[in-house]
């Protein structure tokens, strides 16, 4: 179907604005799910595909004119991995939704230590979920062994679409083993959180090869433990792991023993918020603190909340670092900004009147690349602060 857009559309999309709200387009005589040909002018602009069930109507999916079938996935694809793989081989973020321009999917590919290809899928909308056999042969196509499909996330409900998880093409044994940075993980996508893995803290881990040495480390919030993995990795003497997870709890000594770490850690099997009260009392102290929270909020009307929730996480975890030690810290959450979480972080130094050095600011890593023109794409904040307590 063809439907001609107004100049504020046209602008936005121009630009790289990829949704358009229920409000601003006319009802049309559309089926959910429709992939449909939006014009200005009677010139072709772009395809996007509908679901009235979203507040997010129309989502642009192809600035080309041509049919969305095995081809043009294909293309896309094997585009995205010549690019990604360059730097960061065989185990990155295939595709990242708005990020790169194909809204409501999102595709995590590892290579395993015997060279199989497992991609991890996960369909977030209903435009996506009617192309998922042409994405799923494009992939085939690609020489991938595996298509795990997670496609759990609430998301999908908003869609109207029911939740599914299980391996969808060829077979795999989990958790499958990979080397990333030449540290061993040992990967589960149908058990463990999101895809198996978070790939988007990649560069910022790598900042530890500058502070670890030596260092005695404490990782709060830590899942499989990647930061800890990494601290070890870069001559850390020794890390204490932070998580409630339990599954957390079962993986991380197989994959400590993989590295040859399990004399050099220990995983407490708590709450974050009531461990580091724990250890606060008990007058501990580590060269290196990392406190890498889940999501606090993911709308506006809870970000007072959120902001309160990582005034106390910051708090106790500054703490616990050792005068002239590394406190670091993130959110993911997309709501709140960058100046937001430094305020929280500057009163809870204050209010215990330490100094904090701000000596690197990070953000997502080059697989989860940032559309400029959509705010949403950009959510990771990171920072590294060495810590002065006189």
């Amino acid at each position: 179907m063809k439907i001609n857009v107004n100049r504020k559309i046209y602008n936005n999309i121009t630009n790289g604005y990829l949704w358009i709200f229920n409000d601003e387009i006319k009802k049309s005589d559309l089926k959910d799910g429709d992939i449909v040909s939006l014009y200005y002018n009677d010139k072709f602009l772009c395809k996007a595909y509908y679901n009235s069930k979203s507040k997010i109507s129309y989502r642009v999916i192809s600035f080309e004119n041509r049919e969305l079938d095995v081809n043009f996935w294909y293309e896309k694809l094997c585009k995205l991995y010549e690019y990604k793989s360059q730097f960061y081989g065989g185990n990155f973020r295939l595709v990242y939704s708005e990020g790169d321009f194909l809204p409501g999917l999102i595709i995590d590919l590892f290579t395993t230590l015997d060279s199989k290809k497992v991609v991890v899928c996960m369909l977030l909308t209903l435009g996506i979920e009617n192309q998922k056999e042409n994405i799923f042969r494009a992939l085939k196509k690609m020489g991938i062994d595996c298509i795990i499909d997670r496609s759990d996330s609430n998301l999908r409900k908003l869609e109207g679409l029911e939740l599914r998880r299980r391996i969808e093409y060829g077979k795999i044994e989990l958790p499958f083993t990979v080397s990333i940075d030449d540290i061993y993980f040992l990967i589960d996508p149908l058990n463990g959180q999101k895809t198996g893995f978070y790939f988007d803290q990649t560069e910022n881990r790598r900042f530890l090869k500058n502070i670890s040495k030596g260092s005695v480390v404490l990782d709060v919030f830590s899942y499989i433990g990647s930061f800890s993995l990494y601290a070890l990795k870069y001559g850390a003497k020794f890390v204490e792991m932070i998580d409630e997870s339990s599954f957390a709890s079962n993986i991380v000594p197989q994959i400590m023993k993989l590295n040859g770490f399990q004399d050099r850690y220990i995983f407490h099997m708590d709450n974050a918020f009531h461990k580091l009260r724990e250890l606060s009392n008990l007058g501990r102290e580590f060269s290196i603190v990392v406190v890498d929270p889940p999501s606090f909020t993911k709308t506006k009307d809870k970000i007072q909340n959120a902001l309160k929730a990582y005034f106390d996480i910051n708090y106790f975890g500054l703490k616990l670092v050792k005068n002239e030690g590394y406190f670091i810290t993130s959110s993911c959450s997309q709501k709140i900004r960058e100046n937001d979480l430094l305020n929280v972080i500057r009163e809870a130094l204050h209010k215990q009147k330490y100094f904090g050095k701000l000596i690197y600011r990070g953000g997502q890593s080059l697989d989860h690349p940032i559309n400029v023109s959509m705010e949403e794409t950009e959510y990771l904040k990171f920072f590294v602060f060495q810590i002065n307590k006189q």
